[in-house]
């Protein structure tokens, strides 16, 4: 019996296994067949993708852009659906792989090719030049965002000044790329910014009046409020308050007493009896009042 054990737990394992392997292919077929039915229910349509990873500023074509089937209920909002639609236009973003294009990312038929499809309406494009100070060595690259800080060179040196002229300006291009790969630093001696005509006015004032220094930012960071400042009052002048000046009653003029020569009183004393008081008209009359 020893003798066979070994044969019999051969062939125990190679049906264990054999029965594993039809199963396992079973379950495989069950689920393909499901998932094909699903697919089967779900309604499709055809939409325009790019064929591969598309950078901004390219032409779009047949070379580039393919059709591609998805899901009708998901189909993004500004897809296409022939290439014919779109054949011309620029990518103003962006575009992977399979993605389905979106008219949003595309540049309006008619506005060139190039850099000049990247202008918003009622913006203008500036270049000014750097260096690898005032272009923060390299790490200004297109869609990123900067302020831009004027440097008044005046004759005086104790005289000169520095101040923000521009706030969060959008770089469209360094040098005469749009695109960078990977957001590796490069030296460039000029740069193109995104700005409203009056922000190039002034741009180009300061560029002339003294040197042009460019600081990176977070595209993401706010601008702060600028504080509320109370308004300031004049205080109202103090006038000094007249003193009351005291009431002056005017009364009827009193006519005066005739004047005339002074009465005149004597006391006489008689014996024990009290005092008798005589008056006298005057002092030289003998007329007793």
């Amino acid at each position: 019996m020893k003798k066979y054990s070994t044969f019999i737990a051969l062939g125990l394992a190679v049906v264990c296994g054999a029965l594993a392997v039809w199963l396992t292919s079973q379950w495989l077929q069950a689920q393909a067949a499901d998932g094909q039915a699903v697919k089967e229910t779900v309604p499709m349509t055809r939409v325009v993708v790019a064929a591969q990873d598309i950078q901004i500023g390219t032409l779009l074509g047949e070379d580039n852009l393919t059709l591609a089937d998805w899901p009708q209920s998901n189909v993004p909002k500004g897809a296409f659906d022939n290439i014919e639609a779109v054949a011309g236009r620029i990518a103003v973003t962006r575009l992977p792989a399979g993605g389905p294009l979106q008219a949003a990312e595309l540049a309006e038929p008619g506005s060139g090719a190039g850099l000049v499809a990247l202008i918003p309406p009622g913006r203008r494009a500036m270049s000014i030049k750097v260096d690898e100070v005032s272009g923060v060595a390299g790490f200004i690259l297109p869609n990123t965002y900067v302020d831009v800080i004027s440097v008044n060179n005046k004759s005086n040196r104790d005289a000169r000044e520095a101040k923000t002229i521009l706030k969060k300006i959008k770089v469209l291009a360094i040098a005469q790329e749009t695109t960078t790969d990977k957001g590796k630093a490069k030296i460039v001696k000029s740069v193109t910014l995104e700005l409203l005509p009056k922000e190039a006015e002034t741009l180009a004032l300061h560029s002339i009046l003294g040197s042009i220094h460019l600081i990176l930012r977070n595209p993401l960071e706010q601008e702060e409020a600028a504080p509320e400042v109370a308004p300031v009052i004049a205080p109202r002048p103090r006038v000094a308050k007249a003193k009351p000046q005291p009431k002056v009653v005017q009364t009827a003029p009193v006519a005066p007493k005739p004047t005339g020569p002074a009465s005149y009183s004597v006391e006489v004393i008689k014996g024990s009896n009290d005092p008798e008081k005589i008056k006298f008209k005057s002092v030289n009359s003998d007329e007793r009042l």
